[in-house]
């Protein structure tokens, strides 16, 4: 039997808690947002062009996890400058029916890619499209959801899927290699001269130019939670295996599990 932690229950402010009482209602963006890539769009797609293997390894996981069963009508929220959804289309010929982004600057790079972005957060958006059939958070798009408002986010993405839709998320895990660098970085400041050499095989070579999500947690942690909202038949993939400094050097397929990858997917049923 698979034995998780519980993550705390989120604390919300009075006002928030009485709109979020029951699982139908939308949660309430309490913080406002920040866009960190303001005015540097195209650094996604540079990161792309430096690091294929890595974004190959990481298609192969998304598609993976998008396929479990058919995906349907597919809501991708945070698709960045839409590299995957637009690989997803081009290679397989699966269509993503509605795309939110909060960044202007990365919202404007996949409209040029042909796609179609409402500009908001998952906690803002009105899921006018509802009921989906999969809302997937690629790359740790819920990784900049604020603790106190994800639950209740989560919980809403629940109330918005078809029955038997799934909410797939991908994530560098706060317990990867790369997750603790990454944090530790962003906890403690350290140089980045007293990094590079670690990030230099990874897709954070140029971490200096972007900054990355502001919450983390283990993979359990979300597992836990999704599972104490209502959703099931939680399964995990995993993939990019190696340690940072080689993790540039070859493309990996997915397999199974979530305590070994870098990057990891969890699909979670409605």
């Amino acid at each position: 039997m698979r034995m998780l932690p519980k993550p705390p229950v989120p604390r919300l402010p009075a006002a928030r808690a009485a709109a979020t009482k029951n699982n139908t209602e939308r949660p309430i963006m309490a913080e406002p947002y920040i866009d960190r890539y303001q005015d540097n769009g195209a650094i996604l797609d540079e990161t792309w062009k430096a690091r294929p293997n890595i974004y190959e390894s990481r298609l192969r996981l998304l598609h993976r996890a998008l396929t479990t069963k058919d995906p349907g009508k597919i809501l991708s929220i945070g698709i960045g400058s839409g590299i995957f959804e637009t690989l997803l289309r081009e290679r397989y010929g699966i269509e993503v029916a509605e795309a939110v982004e909060p960044s202007a600057s990365l919202g404007a790079e996949a409209r040029k890619k042909g796609l179609h972005v409402t500009q908001s957060t998952a906690q803002d958006y009105d899921y006018a499209g509802a009921p989906y059939d999969t809302i997937v958070y690629n790359g740790s798009s819920f990784g900049f959801i604020p603790d106190d408002e994800i639950e209740a986010t989560f919980a809403h993405n629940r109330e918005v899927l078809a029955d038997g839709g799934r909410l797939v998320l991908t994530d560098v895990p706060e317990e990867s290699a790369l997750g603790i660098i990454l944090q530790l970085a962003q906890k403690y400041d350290i140089k980045r001269e007293d990094i590079d050499d670690l990030l230099a095989g990874t897709t954070f070579f140029n971490l200096n130019t972007h900054a990355y999500k502001p919450n983390w947690h283990p993979i359990s942690w979300y597992a836990t939670l999704l599972e104490r909202i209502g959703y099931r038949d939680l399964k995990f993939f995993q993939t990019v295996l190696a340690n940072p400094p080689y993790q540039k050097d070859a493309v990996e397929d997915p397999i199974e599990g979530y305590t070994k990858g870098n990057y990891v997917a969890i699909v979670a049923s409605k």
